[in-house]
């Protein structure tokens, strides 16, 4: 491996681990973190309507199986030790698993090229460079599970491919020799090859079912990632008999179907056994991935989720993903040199459909067209197309190619960069440290009350608070609720509903309340407060960046003191990519 390869393992390492601050969006925590860490740990969470046990549209296997045994491992050796929990270690353990899970996708492209013959170096350094394996691919989200998932199944159907080739070549050359041998003893020999000859028609067939039956459990959309490997692997090797490629693709087909029985019958039940479905006197199983889509094709409840355009992926989200990358997708298409070609009717100079340049490019196309026909569409949704999009451009990142397009590179380099920044250290980025801080402030407090706006969902399994147990009344529990005001009000109202809840907490010695908001709202707050009586202590995270609070925002206000109207700038600067949290107290006239 190359030396920058290297350090780009180690930074990806090292700065999803202990560094990365950024909040991507809330279902990195509540479709992962939030229902394994109150499981285990008994502590209060927040566990989301996916969960519910009437009709769950998440499975919990494939979570307990890859988040759930190494907490439970770092558990008991927490134990052991005496070493505390807390936010920071919570964290780093689960970091720890997603970042091991992000090499997958590394490993897998290493013995795609292995397999062609192709020096993995370029491949591997391109995928790395990727803000998108570094910010993304390492985050607690089913999507990363689903990008190394992908690329699991990528290697092996190419792997397949490639083998049934060298079998047919070989097959072939066997044949041809035994059609031109006059010699009785030179067609034994020549017989002899050909019952030798590996099988290769149901080649990795299990492993591919096993693939197919997590990926559909983890995350139902996996199958439209799926369609174009498993069609590739049942066709492939491809016979002029129609008569025999008929008969050998509806037995792939089937064999492939029956391989992705055994790992469907884990899920389902321990699901059914999670969910509690199956009870002494009742067995009702629980499918997840049809109550997945059953409430998708609802387009009522898509509408809650957020309703986008149609075009959204590839227009908005594939450039803002992949940036350059893109644009090199596109050109490597050669769409105009196609169009001639079909106008001209020179079919024989299209690309083979059995290559696996085709194949990437196809798993590229396919999906995204797919994924498009639904209107609710995020950026995440696309993480497992960056490994075949790699793989199709990185030839425009060799030397050759460099040097008669110079500015590729740096274009690639800057814009990583900021997608690094933005995602990695701005976004939302004040809301883990602020969970840090909170938690260190309740220690000694009964009862926690949590008011935020303008900043996404405060994930409070990360809090550590245990839950009450009717069974051991005598133990001191502290309570904690959270109310979300979500990103719609006002300052002036904001400051109205957050009076209206203070006064109905009955404050004690040992009750707190918080108010956290974005840095652009915290002015127009503070001077609300000042003729209230609303008063409290403030704590600043830096940094932090809402999107949703941004329209609050105003640099250009008048000065006071315009000899110190650059100093005033850069303090409003400073509060637009703040988090600001306020520790509350009321006072009585």
């Amino acid at each position: 491996m190359s030396v920058y390869y290297t350090a780009l393992v180690v930074f990806r390492a090292f700065t999803s681990v202990l560094m990365h601050d950024g909040y991507v969006h809330p279902d990195e925590f509540f479709q992962t973190t939030e229902i394994i860490t109150g499981d285990l740990f008994g502590v209060v969470h927040d566990r989301p309507w996916e969960f519910n046990k009437d009709a769950p549209v998440r499975s919990i296997g494939l979570l307990y199986g890859i988040f759930g045994m190494p907490l439970y491992i770092a558990k008991w050796i927490f134990k052991l030790y005496n070493i505390p929990w807390n936010p920071f270690t919570l964290l780093v353990v689960f970091r720890l698993v997603t970042c091991a899970i992000s090499f997958i996708t590394d490993y897998s492209l290493y013995k795609i090229c292995k397999i062609l013959k192709l020096k993995p170096n370029r491949y591997l350094l391109l995928l790395s460079s990727s803000y998108v394996i570094i910010v993304f691919g390492t985050k607690t989200f089913t999507n990363s599970v689903e990008l190394a998932l992908v690329s699991l199944l990528l290697w092996k159907v190419i792997d397949c491919m490639v083998f049934s080739e060298q079998v047919l070549a070989t097959q072939n050359e066997i044949q041809n020799t035994y059609g031109h041998s006059t010699s009785i003893t030179d067609k034994v020999i020549m017989s002899r090859k050909l019952r030798q000859l590996p099988s290769h028609h149901f080649r990795h067939c299990l492993e591919i079912g096993t693939i197919l039956a997590a990926g559909t459990f983890n995350r139902p959309t996996f199958v439209l990632y799926a369609i174009t490997p498993i069609f590739y692997w049942i066709s492939r090797g491809f016979s002029k008999n129609y008569n025999q490629f008929l008969r050998i693709f509806n037995l792939r087909f089937l064999v492939i179907f029956l391989s992705i029985i055994p790992g469907m019958f884990v899920f389902i039940m321990v699901d059914s056994f999670y969910f509690e479905h199956v009870t002494d006197n009742e067995l009702n199983l629980v499918v997840t991935p049809l109550n997945f889509i059953k409430y998708n094709l609802n387009s009522s409840n898509l509408a809650e989720h957020g309703i986008h355009f149609r075009g959204t992926h590839s227009i908005i989200n594939v450039p803002l993903l992949f940036n350059v990358m893109a644009l090199l997708f596109v050109k490597r298409l050669q769409l105009i040199n196609l169009m001639k070609i079909i106008k001209n009717h020179h079919y024989h100079l299209l690309p083979n459909i059995h290559e696996v340049n085709t194949l990437m490019m196809a798993n590229v196309i396919i999906p995204l067209f797919l994924l498009s026909v639904f209107p609710h569409q995020e950026p995440r949704f696309l993480l497992p197309l960056l490994l075949p999009i790699v793989f199709t451009t990185s030839k425009y990142f060799s030397s050759h190619y460099i040097k008669g397009s110079p500015r590729i590179l740096p274009i690639w380099i800057c814009s990583n960069l900021i997608g690094l920044i933005f995602y990695g250290y701005l976004h939302q980025a004040g809301v883990l440290p602020m969970i840090s801080y909170i938690f260190k402030d309740i220690k000694n407090v009964s009862d926690v009350h949590i008011i935020h706006s303008h900043i996404y969902s405060v994930p409070i399994g990360l809090l550590m608070v245990p839950q009450l147990n009717e069974s051991k009344p005598y133990m001191n529990y502290q309570h904690i609720k959270v109310y979300n005001l979500g990103s719609s009000l006002d300052p002036d109202m904001l400051c109205d509903t957050v009076k209206n809840i203070s006064k109905t907490i009955d404050y004690k010695n040992r009750h707190v309340a918080y108010i956290a908001m974005s840095g652009p709202l915290n002015q127009h707050f503070e001077l609300i407060g000042k003729v209230s009586n609303l008063t409290y202590t403030k704590q600043i995270f830096f940094p932090h960046l809402s999107m949703e609070s941004l329209h609050f925002t105003s640099i250009t206000n008048a000065f006071v003191d315009k000899n110190y109207a650059y100093f005033i700038k850069w303090k409003e600067l400073f509060d637009i990519f703040s988090l600001i949290l306020y520790k509350i107290t009321i006072t009585t006239e």
